[in-house]
C-alpha cells in the first residue's frame, strides 16, 4: 500500500506528465523530493532533445539547487521505469528511494532490460515500483495512440 506522501507526489508526477502529454510531448515526468522535509526541491518533464529526459533534467536542477554532488537525501519520482541512462544517474547521485509507475519493458533499465541496479559498482536506491501504475501506464497508452492515428 503506498503511503499519502507517495500518492501526493505521483500525483503531482501524473499531473506534470498530463501536460506535457496535451502539448504533444512523451508524457513523462520526474520531481525530486527531500526525504527529511517532503519538499519539492525540483520537477521536470521529457524535453525535445535526445538526452533531455525527465529525470536527468530533475536531477540537475536539484545538485545546482542544493550546490551538492550527492543527493542521498533525496527521493525521485518518476512516471515510468527510468532507462538505462537515467537508472544509473539516480545511483550515481546517491538518490535513497526511486519511485516509479508503469515498467518499461522494451527501454527500461531497472526491473528490465539490462537491469543495472543489479551491478555492484553502483550505490542502489531503494525502488519502489508500480506507483498508480494505472494512470501513469494510461498516459503512455494515450500519446502512442495519438501517433499511431
Amino acid at each position: 500500500m503506498l503511503s499519502e506522501n507517495t500518492i501526493h507526489f505521483m500525483n503531482r508526477v501524473i499531473k506534470l506528465s498530463e501536460d506535457n502529454l496535451n502539448n504533444n510531448k512523451v508524457p513523462i515526468a520526474a520531481i525530486v523530493v527531500d526525504s527529511s522535509t517532503n519538499e519539492i526541491i525540483s520537477e521536470a518533464t521529457n524535453g525535445d532533445a535526445v538526452l533531455d529526459h525527465a529525470e536527468i533534467l530533475a536531477l540537475r536542477k536539484a545538485l545546482d539547487k542544493l550546490s551538492t554532488n550527492r543527493l542521498n537525501e533525496c527521493d525521485i519520482y518518476v512516471s515510468i521505469e527510468p532507462c538505462p541512462m537515467c537508472a544509473t544517474a539516480i545511483a550515481k547521485t546517491q538518490i535513497r528511494r526511486l519511485y516509479f509507475g508503469a515498467e518499461d519493458k522494451k527501454g527500461g533499465g531497472v526491473i528490465n532490460g539490462p537491469k543495472i541496479y543489479s551491478h555492484s559498482n553502483l550505490k542502489v536506491p531503494e525502488v519502489i515500483s508500480h506507483c498508480l501504475v494505472d494512470e501513469t501506464g494510461n498516459l503512455l497508452k494515450k500519446f502512442f495512440e495519438s501517433k499511431r492515428n
